[in-house]
């Protein structure tokens, strides 16, 4: 991918869902960014010396653009729907929904998917904590599967950082469970990949040819 001075700088790590988030965004928005690796199997001391120089707290994914060092997921993905004027359409009142859906899913889904997607994957969690874990994701999918009866997106009907924010540990690889007791969040997740734009992981982490 071509880039300029002016191109946005997306630290990130292949190991980490909350990295595809402002990658997912960006690419529906069609933006252009350099992507670049961060190997979080090093302790934090060693990763590489240009993350360490901007990441405030030592962790993916970090966006550099106009000027500003951005960490947090979902406050990248505010700062790029302000920036762009897109992923954001509708109202003050449908703004503050997306907000809501944001403080949610930081506390539901990046959380309890993120760990339960962990413990099958990478295993090392105490049997407890992970069924914990699962339990809490199957009632996150059953609140999605109950908002998304109407259809269309999380807020109103064009996709929005809510979605973005929301679906990304859906699609990150191994994390997901059977949908099949979840069909609207199914047909949900198969509109946001027919949108133009999308990326997978695989094609985020691997197609993008990232800078090592």
């Amino acid at each position: 991918m071509s880039t300029t001075s002016d191109t946005p700088i997306l630290y990130a790590s292949p190991l980490s869902g909350f990295s595809y988030k402002p990658a997912l965004a960006m690419g529906l928005m069609r933006l252009d960014y350099e992507l670049r690796i961060v190997d979080l199997t090093v302790p934090r001391t060693e990763r590489r010396a240009d993350f360490r120089a901007v990441a405030r707290f030592g962790e993916v994914p970090v966006l550099l653009v106009d000027g500003l060092a951005i960490a947090q997921s979902n406050v990248i993905l505010e700062y790029l729907a302000r920036r762009e004027s897109r992923l954001h359409e509708g109202d003050e009142s449908q703004r503050i929904r997306v907000r809501e859906w944001l403080a949610w899913e930081a506390n539901r889904i990046g959380l309890n998917l993120a760990h339960a997607g962990a413990a099958r994957t990478r295993g090392g969690y105490v049997p407890q904590v992970q069924a914990w874990y699962e339990t809490r994701s199957e009632a996150d999918l059953d609140h999605l599967e109950r908002v998304l009866e109407r259809g269309g997106f999380l807020v109103g009907d064009a996709v929005t950082i809510a979605d973005v924010a929301c679906v990304a540990y859906l699609l990150w690889p191994g994390h997901a469970p059977d949908l099949a007791r979840w069909p609207n969040v199914k047909a949900w997740i198969g509109r946001i990949e027919a949108l133009d734009g999308f990326r997978s992981p695989a094609q985020v982490f691997v197609d993008l040819g990232a800078e090592r």
